[in-house]
């Protein structure tokens, strides 16, 4: 039987409707980011070595970690921004985004000044073969100048999304990336260059979306009629919070990066064709991420805006709509993968070692998706809500999980690592539902705010 509270809480056409026309712009733009690693692993698989494509393969892995740890950037800004814009605080949404982008200035500058240390240990920790780490260093010390404009747009990204405007991000990312699809080809295949044409073409395009990234805020910040009150009192109790909500999505972010990179060091490990297969195979992980993200991206930007205008019924509603889209999207993932794997991984390498790995190995991500979307779904809540020790405790918890099961599995060899890898999956996806029922429970969601 359902409860009268269950029907209160259903979600009506137009929440569906509002997170439709929130996602889809996001779902766009956010696949077109693997869609730029599928082009590349495609360029550097046709080549005659697999040991370019492991070269892109660990080095845009160093660089998610270095980049993806600052994460917090975008996170705390979105969800912050989305409160602040469900309040109608037009003074807080403006210091929300100074007070993030100066940080991310910083850091990326300390990133840059640091290379020399952190590249050489990056590459050393992941153990691939001697080619590999010579050719994953030269492009990693290219695109490491990138830092500054990568963080910074990762401010921007937040603000926007925050703001409820999801066709801003949609024109950067694509931007970004289509533009990063075309120097990677033109100094590739017009240069005849190899993993480092890929670097350099990554760098121009990060630089022209920082460009696009402030363009696209200037125009939103022309329309306040306000200016910046630069008191101390109030940036203080901002960095205060800001402090105490990124320390969590730092520290959460450095444990599932650790995660994926302890997936692709332990894949190298097995020889360059197996970690080239494992690439392969993650690609599609990360099309699929990218693709759920759009609607976790959606419920940050709309629950926050619920919890800043103190709308409880409005929140649930929400929640519940997002968890309908996303459930639908894991099917469709699942059912897809299945249909093609086979032409996707064809698609994507000549190599025959590289394929018969990387299709002895398919049955295992097909089902990544039924698995890990509600991870993505409740880490969308977590962040518009700025509850983000759950998020914490969920890859916390999967992480301690990864670990041991790798170990009891290792014997297995690349499929024991990826039953580890749908083990982590499912245990960050238990804790994450666990987070969310007991916070309903408690009614956390509002407490703060």
């Amino acid at each position: 039987m359902i409860s009268k509270g269950q029907i209160r809480y259903a979600p009506q056409a137009k929440h569906m409707r509002q997170l439709w026309l929130l996602a889809w712009p996001l779902i766009i733009s956010n696949i077109s980011v693997p869609l730029l690693g599928l082009v590349d692993a495609a360029v550097m698989g046709h080549l005659d070595h697999a040991s370019y494509l492991g070269a892109v393969a660990l080095g845009a892995t160093l660089l998610s970690f270095i980049y993806w740890a600052f994460g917090f950037l975008r996170m705390g800004t979105v969800g912050l921004t989305a409160q602040a814009h469900g309040a109608g605080d037009h003074q807080r949404l403006m210091q929300l985004l100074l007070m993030p982008g100066l940080l991310a200035l910083v850091i990326g500058l300390g990133i840059v000044a640091l290379q020399s240390w952190l590249i050489p240990l990056g590459v050393s920790l992941m153990g691939a073969s001697l080619q590999v780490s010579i050719l994953a260093e030269e492009y990693l010390t290219i695109r490491i100048y990138s830092a500054p404009a990568v963080l910074i747009t990762y401010v921007c990204l937040g603000w926007l999304l925050g703001r409820q405007d999801s066709r801003s991000p949609l024109i950067l990312l694509v931007v970004t990336n289509v533009t990063n699809i075309g120097f990677n080809l033109l100094f590739v295949v017009g240069f005849d260059m190899t993993s480092d044409g890929v670097a350099w073409g990554s760098f121009l395009a990060d630089y022209c979306g920082l460009a696009l990234a402030l363009v696209l805020v200037w125009r939103r910040l022309i329309r306040f009629d306000q200016t910046i009150h630069l008191e101390w009192h109030l940036f203080s109790s901002l960095a205060g919070q800001l402090i105490r909500l990124n320390s969590y999505l730092f520290v959460r972010t450095l444990m599932l990066l650790f995660a994926f990179a302890f997936i692709t060091s332990q894949s190298a490990r097995m020889g360059d064709d197996v970690l080239a297969a494992n690439t392969l195979l993650l690609q599609y992980v990360a099309l699929l991420a990218y693709a759920l993200d759009g609607f976790a991206f959606a419920i940050e930007a709309a629950c926050g805006e619920a919890v800043g205008a103190k709308k409880r019924r409005r929140f649930y509603q929400l929640c519940n709509a997002a968890a309908i889209y996303s459930i639908f999207v894991a099917i469709a993932a699942t059912v897809g993968f299945w249909l093609f794997s086979h032409a996707f991984i064809n698609m994507l390498t000549t190599i025959e070692s590289v394929r018969t790995i990387a299709t002895n190995n398919a049955f295992w991500v097909m089902w990544v998706p039924i698995i890990s979307v509600w991870s993505y779904l409740f880490d969308g809540i977590f962040v518009g809500t700025t509850q983000v020790q759950a998020m914490f405790y969920s890859v916390l918890a999967s992480l301690c999980t990864l670990l041991p099961l790798w170990h009891l599995l290792e014997p297995w060899g690349n499929q024991g690592l990826w039953w580890a890898f749908l083990g982590f999956c499912g245990v960050r996806a238990i804790v994450a539902l666990a987070g969310y029922l007991w916070l309903s429970h408690k009614q956390s969601w509002f407490i703060a705010h």
